[in-house]
C-alpha cells in the first residue's frame, strides 16, 4: 500500500505550517497527489490561507490543488478526503483556533470520522520541520497481534519502505505472548516488506508505554490502528488509539483498519471492503446473507461509511443516507446505491 492521494488541512496559521511541510515532503517522497483543504470564514482571505502550502508543493514538484469550503472545518476536511478518494489526511494536532488545546476538537472529529488514514502532526520550530527530505526516519509500530493490528502494521511497513526508514515493533503485555506476537508479525509482515526491524516488549498501561517508548527512544512517528475509534465505539473513553493520538508528543499515524475484509463483518453489520482498487459497501443480515453495493454515493460520488447506530450507509460529504440494502433514506441523493459483486 502506498499513499497516492493526500489531503492536508490548513487554516494558514503558523501552527499549521508543520502539517503543510510534512504533507508536502511526504507527497514528494511517495509520489502522491496533494490536495490542500481549507474551511474559510472570510471568503476574501481563503486564497491567502492556502497560498503558502501551494507554494511549498509547487517548489517540490508535487501535483497540488486546493479545495475551499464554507463548511465547518472538520466537515470540510472529511468531505475533501471523501471527494478526492484520499488515502491519507494530514492535520495538525493543535486545533484551528487559539482556544483549543493540544488535541483540538477539529482534529478529534477528523481522526474519529475520517474515511482514510490520518496523520496528526505536532507543531515544530522552523529548523525542526522537514525540508526536502523524507519526514520520518524511525517508526514505532504498536501491535497486539490482532487482525486489525496486523493491517496497521502493514501500512506502517509500506510507508517505512517508501521512506527508507527503520521500524521498531512494540508489544505491551505479557512477555511470552509478546514474543509470539512479535515473531509472527516480523515473519508475516516485516520480512515481506524488507524493512530493518527491531522488537520491544513492555509491561504496564499500553498508552503510557507506547508514548513513553516514543519519547525515550527518539522515534519520530508512532503508527497505531484505529480499532475502537469508529461508529458507536468512538464515544467510549479509554480508547487506546485516541489516547495515544491525544498524548503523544511526536507525530501519530492513525491507520484505518475497520472492517476491511469480508470475514470481519458480522451478522447485522456493514463495512467497506476493498476489491482490487474498488471500494464496496457490504452488509451481512442477521441470517448471514450478504448484500454488496457500490460504496460511491449516487449524489456526488463520495465514499459512504457504515453507521452502526442507525444501521445505515451514510455519506460524509453531503449527508445522504441509504438503507443497508442500498435504498435512499435521506437525500440529497435520489438514486439507490447500485448492486455490485466481490
Amino acid at each position: 500500500m502506498a499513499y497516492k492521494r493526500i489531503v492536508v488541512a490548513t487554516d494558514g496559521s503558523a501552527s499549521a505550517e508543520t502539517a503543510e511541510r510534512v504533507a508536502v515532503t511526504l507527497a514528494s517522497s511517495v509520489k502522491a497527489r496533494l490536495t490542500v483543504a481549507h474551511a474559510y470564514r472570510d471568503p476574501a482571505r481563503a486564497e491567502g490561507a492556502v497560498a503558502r502550502a501551494l507554494r511549498m508543493a509547487e517548489s517540490e514538484g508535487v501535483k497540488v490543488e486546493a479545495i475551499l469550503s464554507a463548511d465547518e472545518p472538520a466537515d470540510a476536511v472529511i468531505a475533501a478526503a471523501a471527494e478526492q478518494d484520499a488515502d491519507l489526511i494530514v492535520i495538525g494536532s493543535v486545533g484551528f483556533s487559539t482556544s483549543e488545546q493540544l488535541f483540538g476538537s477539529v482534529s478529534r472529529k477528523v481522526v474519529t470520522n475520517a474515511p482514510c488514514d490520518v496523520l496528526l502532526t505536532r507543531a515544530r520550530a522552523e529548523g525542526e520541520r522537514p525540508h526536502g527530505n523524507p519526514p520520518y526516519r524511525h517508526l514505532l509500530i504498536a501491535t497486539d497481534g490482532s487482525v486489525t493490528a496486523d493491517r496497521a502494521a502493514r501500512k506502517g511497513y509500506a510507508l517505512a519502505k517508501r521512506l527508507e526508514a527503520s521500524v521498531t515493533l512494540l508489544f505491551v503485555g505479557h512477555p511470552k505472548t509478546g514474543e509470539l506476537v512479535l515473531q509472527d508479525t516480523v515473519a508475516t509482515v516485516g520480512d515481506q516488506a524488507g524493512v530493518p526491524t527491531a522488537t520491544e516488549i513492555r509491561s504496564g498501561d499500553p498508552v503510557q508505554e507506547i508514548v513513553g517508548a516514543a519519547v525515550a527512544e527518539g522515534f519520530d512517528l508512532v503508527v497505531i490502528g484505529n480499532r475502537g475509534m469508529a461508529g458507536a465505539k468512538a464515544t467510549l473513553l479509554g480508547s487506546i488509539p485516541r489516547d495515544v493520538a491525544e498524548s503523544s508528543p511526536v507525530d501519530v499515524l492513525v491507520a484505518r483498519t475497520i472492517a476491511q475484509s469480508l470475514e470481519e463483518i458480522g451478522p447485522g453489520e456493514g463495512g467497506i471492503v476493498t476489491s482490487g482498487d474498488v471500494k464496496l459497501a457490504v452488509y451481512r443480515d442477521k441470517k448471514g446473507r450478504t448484500t454488496t453495493l457500490s460504496a460511491k454515493c449516487t449524489h456526488m460520488g463520495c465514499t459512504v461509511k457504515w453507521n452502526p447506530a442507525e444501521t445505515t450507509w451514510d455519506c460524509p460529504c453531503h449527508g445522504s443516507r441509504f438503507a443497508p440494502t442500498g435504498e435512499v433514506v435521506n437525500g440529497p441523493a435520489e438514486r439507490p446505491l447500485p448492486r455490485s459483486e466481490l
